[in-house]
């Protein structure tokens, strides 16, 4: 899981100092940018680092095994801080939090605050009472947080790429997954709310926006009983100054054709999609609950295929499901050596506590999960490296991040890359080209590897 930390210095050394560390998804992401921003900058300033300040606060992720043992560890780390007196307090909130409360503060006790997911508007209360040397819990039985444009956010990511929470919550039933047990419901925001907000992030300086959700695709479904996700990539098509905008967590059985459309036709919407499809063998479907059968998904990749022929498809895929059998493995091999994924994840099948699959018999045995998972991820490999052997000599639009370590080399993304789980590009140019992170640049690719590019520089890209 990926993780962010808040770089921001101040010196008002009266104010106690609150330091952030955000695991897991970018939808934490988002929520973390905003408990920060509800803080009172009189009182509280932003460090630099969460093992560097008054007040630690962690942000947990609990998807899935890997992800909940690496939010104890870094609570079990900051404990260590504190201990030496390099903290003071720990607050720690989020998914694991909802999801697991009352074993927290029975095991946890060096931990001063928890906070729910569907809490967060009690985030300064939270932190004011840490503060006076209080503990506390705040975790609502429901989850019901959705937040509005209104609301400041402290951004962690560089302020030409921003991400946009949709919507909170899932209304599926996949049998693998917990999420709605400790994030609830669909929910959707408005959409002129969402509007807004872009808006006033261009107005900061964004140039990418990236509307993430449990499943983005369902937008609007609650709200207006129909899937609004096409009309509101027509409303931010229209914002000058944006470049590009990018679809997250797009649930394949709710992918219009008008969404097919609008990806395809709108010039500031990246031909990317991101649509986990978790398996394709009719057996793992059905035992999934996803709602889908290989035959309605390989028509789906198919249209995407032929709508948007230069389409960057990026899925993650099961493997070690209950039940699975060698055979649903090979169906799913051949599946990825026919459609080639230009972006694709394998993940380990997680057998959760509350998930219906927990209870299902025939559980796979770990070590023919990671068999299955290495072999899965070697024939991506090979697949990755031929499909981006396919880019050289093609010249591409890259939004620069920074300069790499190498002289007059810089790296970047293309349109092709979601930030932090996707490749990169990096792009040589001449002693005389000074570039910033956020502009953008046209480079020809020279050079490729498994996962990265390699480009020479041609020009600003101004469009």
């Amino acid at each position: 899981m990926k993780r962010s930390e808040v770089e921001r210095k101040s010196s008002a050394s009266s104010r106690l100092s609150v330091g952030m560390l955000s695991l897991g998804c970018p939808k934490t992401l988002v929520d973390s940018e905003l408990v920060l921003g509800s803080l009172d900058p009189k009182r509280y300033e932003i460090a630099e680092h969460v093992g560097d300040c008054d007040i630690a606060v962690l942000n947990t992720c609990a998807f899935i095994h890997e992800a909940k043992q690496e939010s104890i560890d870094h609570i079990l780390k900051l404990a260590q801080l504190k201990q030496e007196g390099r903290i003071k307090a720990i607050v720690v909130l989020g998914c694991l939090v909802q999801r697991y409360q009352h074993e927290l503060e029975r095991e946890l006790g060096e931990v001063d605050a928890f906070l729910g997911t569907g809490d967060y508007d009690a985030f300064q209360q939270t932190i004011d009472q840490v503060a006076a040397r209080k503990k506390v819990t705040n975790v609502s039985s429901h989850p019901g947080f959705l937040y509005t444009f209104e609301m400041n956010r402290i951004p962690l990511t560089p302020p030409y790429s921003r991400y946009i929470k949709i919507s909170e919550g899932c209304d599926h039933v996949c049998t693998f997954c917990t999420i709605p047990t400790f994030r609830g419901r669909h929910r959707s925001r408005q959409l002129d709310d969402i509007l807004r907000e872009a808006r006033l992030l261009v107005d900061q300086g964004a140039r990418e926006l990236i509307l993430t959700g449990q499943d983005t695709t369902y937008f609007g479904r609650d709200t207006h009983r129909e899937f609004l996700l096409p009309t509101l990539l027509k409303e931010l098509n229209q914002i000058d100054l944006l470049r590009w905008i990018r679809v997250l967590y797009a649930y394949p059985s709710c992918v219009t054709d008008e969404l097919v459309d609008a990806i395809g036709t709108l010039d500031k919407v990246c031909h990317y999609l991101d649509m986990p499809l978790q398996h394709v063998s009719d057996r793992m479907l059905r035992a999934m609950k996803r709602g889908t059968t290989k035959k309605t998904t390989t028509a789906l990749v198919r249209k995407l295929r032929s709508r948007i022929p230069d389409l960057a498809l990026r899925t993650t895929f099961i493997v070690g499901f209950p039940g699975e059998t060698e055979q649903d493995l090979r169906e799913l091999l051949e599946f990825m050596e026919v459609y080639r994924f230009e972006r694709l994840g394998i993940f380990m099948y997680s057998r959760e506590e509350e998930s219906e699959s927990a209870s299902y018999g025939n559980q796979v045995p770990e070590s023919v999960k990671r068999k299955r998972f290495h072999e899965g991820m070697a024939l991506q490999q090979k697949i990755s490296i031929e499909v981006n052997e396919r880019l050289l000599g093609r010249t591409l639009s890259v939004l620069i991040e920074g300069r790499d370590g190498a002289d007059h080399t810089y790296v970047g993304r293309s349109y092709q890359d979601a930030p932090e789980v996707d490749g990169v590009v990096y792009v040589t140019t001449l002693q005389s080209v000074r570039l910033q992170p956020g502009d953008f640049v046209l480079a020809t690719v020279t050079n490729t590897t498994e996962y990265d590019l390699h480009a020479q520089f041609v020009a600003l890209d101004s469009k």
